[in-house]
């Protein structure tokens, strides 16, 4: 973890993550994590430091009306939502709909696994964030409230973009529970006499909180459900071409 920044903050440099020919993932372009607008003072000074050139927004206008982000000199601020796909708009995000039980969390839970095996398809916040990266407009620092769902499968397909190994892809996927592990202890605290008889409800709790290996899956699956693979998705989804993959992994891998 970077001692820079509380680890609630959910921040890293995908830095170091091992490709499938043995390469490594270069220091100091990707940067991923919460809303600058949880940053203290101190923080915010370490954040400066690291140069970053693009700031990629992937909350709605509401949640950024809510609690926006400071102006960090130098970088492009780009805004565009994560969260719109089809039947987004329909599922409870908030604390009541994430405590159900029962019926209702089954369904609360289907329309969460519905969310993820499309969010990953005609998103256009991540072929603008891929398009920055191909143009080397970096560093980049990705975000959304908590730095791990929209966040999360951003970095899956910048990882899917870099041939990085899917077990590496994975770990810093459910790195989030690490970093926010306080947190999510805390909330599974709470409701533990209830999730014993309401297992489903120890489900939503970590989704909301922290995030389930079963919605990795998801995507993943979803990706190779409808293109077979990964270079197939990158090239109809963002236009990344067997060569402009081969040209990003000789600039970001080392």
């Amino acid at each position: 973890m970077d001692q820079r920044f509380k680890d609630a903050l959910n921040f890293r440099d995908l830095g170091g993550l091992e490709s499938k020919d043995g390469r490594k993932v270069r220091c100091g372009f990707f940067f991923r994590g919460a809303g600058l607008a949880y940053f203290n003072e101190e923080e915010l000074d370490e954040f400066k430091k690291l140069k970053v050139r693009t700031i990629m927004d992937l909350r709605s206008l509401a949640e950024i009306r809510t609690i926006p982000d400071p102006m960090i000199d130098g970088a492009l601020y780009i805004q565009h939502n994560g969260l719109v796909v089809e039947g987004s708009e329909d599922i409870d995000w908030s604390p009541a709909g994430m405590r159900k039980i029962g019926g209702a969390a089954e369904r609360q839970l289907e329309q969460i696994r519905g969310y993820y095996r499309t969010i990953a398809f005609n998103n256009e916040a991540y072929r603008i964030m891929l398009k920055e990266i191909w143009e080397r407009h970096v560093p980049i620092y990705f975000h959304c409230m908590t730095g791990k769902d929209r966040t999360g499968v951003a970095a899956m397909i910048i990882l899917m973009a870099l041939g990085i190994k899917e077990e590496e892809i994975r770990k810093d996927y459910l790195l989030s529970n690490l970093y926010r592990k306080k947190i999510l202890e805390e909330s599974l605290a709470d409701i533990e006499t209830e999730a014993k008889g309401h297992p489903e409800l120890k489900k939503l709790i970590t989704i909301q909180d922290g995030v389930a290996e079963e919605t990795f899956d998801t995507v993943v699956n979803a990706i190779i459900g409808k293109y077979g693979n990964y270079d197939r998705y990158l090239e109809e989804e963002y236009g990344l071409d067997k060569d402009k993959r081969e040209k990003m992994k000789d600039f970001y891998l080392e």
